[in-house]
């Protein structure tokens, strides 16, 4: 990436929170990165592909991934008012139960979402099934250790569920109206797995992911942090600690 990327990505980052359309051209800018340069080094194409955004919320990535001439299924719990053209399908649906056939689709994306799981392991399972042979995922989440890793209880986490509970509520802003309107959040969960409506927030951490992976059977082409030419993301026990979003490139044999 060049430097002028890092700093646009920057920016964007600190203003997503601003409103939907921050957060949506912040998911954009992301998935363009990932597919001018991550896809590419493994000679990933979406062009004319049948994608799966899976977990897609405002739809940021869908978008992207139109423009390059994908396909799309967006599919989430929730769906934005939003029309991205005649190659997308907007789906509310559970992750867990994809109503989708069996090898339907070439691509899974699958950005910030099997944190949010309480079975991750169906999640992957699900993805397995819906992939065609040979077909590719990218999947990827902020590792639990990492310092943002706990979400909205950052960095409380450190401290356990407990305390992160309590000082959350005691120093934390609430969030934007936004986020409120659209992602109804509790204001006073009694674990990370009730923070949301209908999902929660799980410890889950690289070297889980890369086991629940492994019991699956889809191969790992590929573990490292999003962005970055430094691989933390394989170092044992401190990886979990310096890599702030990790991703998965995974294949199905």
């Amino acid at each position: 990436m060049k430097i002028g990327e890092y700093i646009t990505l920057l920016k964007l980052a600190r203003n997503r929170l601003r409103s939907e359309d921050d957060y949506r051209n912040f998911q954009s800018y992301q998935a363009n990165l990932i597919i001018k340069y991550y896809l590419k080094k493994y000679a990933i194409t979406l062009s004319g592909k049948v994608v799966l955004d899976l977990g897609s919320g405002l739809g940021g990535y869908s978008r992207e991934m139109i423009g390059m001439g994908a396909k799309v299924i967006s599919l989430d719990l929730i769906q934005m008012p939003l029309k991205w053209g005649r190659g997308h399908l907007p789906l509310v649906a559970n992750a867990l139960c994809i109503p989708i056939c069996d090898e339907s689709i070439d691509f899974v994306f699958c950005a910030s979402l099997i944190e949010h799981i309480n079975d991750p392991l169906k999640l992957v399972m699900e993805i397995k099934r819906v992939l065609k042979s040979r077909g590719y995922c990218y999947l990827s989440f902020p590792p639990f250790y990492f310092i943002r890793g706990g979400h909205q209880f950052s960095p409380f986490h450190y401290l356990g569920e407990r305390w992160a509970l309590r000082l959350s509520r005691l120093f934390r802003k609430a969030p934007p109206d936004w986020v409120i309107k659209v992602y109804a959040p509790s204001f006073s969960p009694s674990s990370f797995a009730d923070t949301y409506r209908d999902w929660g927030l799980f410890k889950l951490t690289i070297a889980k992911a890369t086991r629940i992976i492994s019991r699956s059977n889809l191969e790992i082409v590929d573990i490292s942090p999003r962005y970055l030419s430094i691989n933390t993301a394989r170092w044992p026990l401190l990886g979990e600690f310096l890599t702030w979003h990790v991703q998965f490139l995974l294949r199905k044999i």
